[in-house]
């Protein structure tokens, strides 16, 4: 029987779980949460949460209150003004939904990327057809040694499970981790067979 799988969780659950958006993304948290899992994300993530909600907040605001087009909002994202009180919340909600019940309490770690991380990062944005921030949740996960690298981006999976062995690494949605699990066990014992 494998260990307690080490799972790697991708930027898209975390906006899942502060969206209230998958159902299966919150039960994989509660499963996290009653230690049924091992589980880290890059510290990266906590970056891209932070722009992905700043954005959000922003052309919610645009759209809803100050009657522009989608379009308009796109065109100038990057040149969010909002105010202290607008980021203050994104940091309270990461601070009540992300850190305290998961990070603070040592259920879900955070890593940075080493400088062998980075490397890693390189090599694999020069073979595969993704982007850089792809590039480095895949690195930190095997630098790291994940089990299982959960994520809902369909082409991320796809690449991923394509060019990683699946004894080494799984690609999973958040609602199919335990098929993950009995697969990455079947790959590992295939691999320990092959090798008596």
């Amino acid at each position: 029987m494998l260990r307690k799988p080490l799972l790697y969780l991708d930027t898209n659950i975390f906006l899942d779980l502060l969206r209230n958006r998958n159902d299966e993304s919150r039960n994989l948290f509660r499963e996290i949460g009653k230690n049924k899992y091992n589980a880290l994300t890059s510290s990266f993530t906590l970056l891209e949460i932070m722009e992905d909600e700043q954005e959000r907040i922003y052309a919610e605001r645009e759209i809803v209150h100050c009657k522009k087009s989608f379009d308009e909002v796109r065109r100038h994202i990057d040149r969010r003004d909002l105010t202290p009180v607008e980021l203050e919340s994104i940091q309270k909600i990461l601070e009540d939904q992300v850190f305290k019940p998961f990070v603070d309490k040592e259920k879900i770690e955070l890593r940075y990327l080493t400088d062998e991380g980075w490397i890693r990062a390189t090599e694999l944005l020069s073979q595969l057809n993704i982007s850089a921030s792809d590039c480095i949740h895949l690195a930190t996960a095997d630098i790291v040694g994940c089990d299982i690298f959960v994520t809902n981006d369909d082409q991320l999976r796809n690449i991923g499970s394509s060019f990683f062995d699946s004894g080494i690494m799984v690609f999973s949605n958040s609602s199919n981790i335990d098929n993950g699990v009995v697969e990455l066990e079947k790959a590992r014992k295939q691999i320990h067979e092959r090798e008596e």
